[in-house]
């Protein structure tokens, strides 16, 4: 559901360019005028190819999976599922940590123990429309990492290593327990006007709270409980530091 929620910030992304750049007559028409050709695109693209461009250049999402690369190799159809959700968003990427043995530099080429350790970056490839071949998933960058990146629950470090791979001047941390809505989904270009402005006329903003819309905590009266902390410590406690760390 994390993803799924996520996933609507392209949406509102796509629905604001095409308000943007759309023509009157095209707005009239609605979202007709973005999936049918016109003959003022038999020379330019698209007014569905330019809104999808703008909404790539300035979203893409992220997530963290530390033990995709084992249920990968293990086929496990959690693995699976991963890359049906890839293949689903073009704008999600999976980073996770590799786990692969050293061989010995000898002809016989056996294990000699060391693991390495790697920051893997991958989308998923579709397949063509003539191919009975399944999705895969493509490799974008690997990072030899110096040692284990995972130090007791791991979650700190498991954030942290995929932070190399976003790009842009916002990044926004989300938790596997958060959902997302498209109305708060178009917000955002309002809420990133924030950091234009000074704070106290001396500088300006490098943080900005925002409400966690939490789903599990209907759960259990501890996952309620967790739920009302979350939302306490995001939209109150950094707004009530925001002025100290000015």
């Amino acid at each position: 559901m994390a993803v799924r929620g996520m996933m609507y910030y392209r949406e509102a992304l796509e629905l604001q360019a095409f308000l943007d750049m759309a023509r009157l007559e095209d707005l009239m028409e609605g979202y007709k005028a973005i999936e049918l050709n016109t003959e003022d695109s038999k020379e330019n693209r698209s007014l569905k190819a330019q809104c999808e461009a703008v909404a790539d250049m300035k979203f893409m999402y992220v997530v963290s999976c530390q033990q995709y690369g084992i249920q990968k190799r293990s086929g496990s159809e959690r693995a699976q599922d991963i890359l049906r959700l890839m293949t689903k968003y073009p704008s999600l990427r999976l980073a996770y940590i590799d786990e692969i043995e050293q061989r010995s530099e000898d002809r016989s080429k056996k294990l000699n123990g060391k693991v390495n350790y790697f920051s893997v970056l991958v989308r998923a490839v579709p397949k063509s429309f003539d191919s009975s071949e399944q999705n895969l998933d493509q490799e974008i960058y690997r990072i030899k990492l110096p040692g284990p990146a995972i130090l007791g629950e791991g979650k700190p470090e498991n954030q942290n290593h995929a932070i190399i791979f976003t790009r842009g001047e916002g990044l926004q941390t989300i938790d596997m327990n958060q959902d997302n809505y498209m109305e708060e989904a178009l917000k955002m270009r309002n809420l990133l006007q924030e950091f234009l402005k000074k704070h106290d006329g001396v500088r300006y903003p490098t943080i900005l709270g925002l409400r966690e819309h939490i789903f599990t905590g209907s759960v259990s009266s501890l996952a309620w409980f967790m739920s009302n902390q979350e939302t306490s410590f995001v939209t109150i406690g950094q707004r009530l530091l925001a002025n100290p760390l000015k």
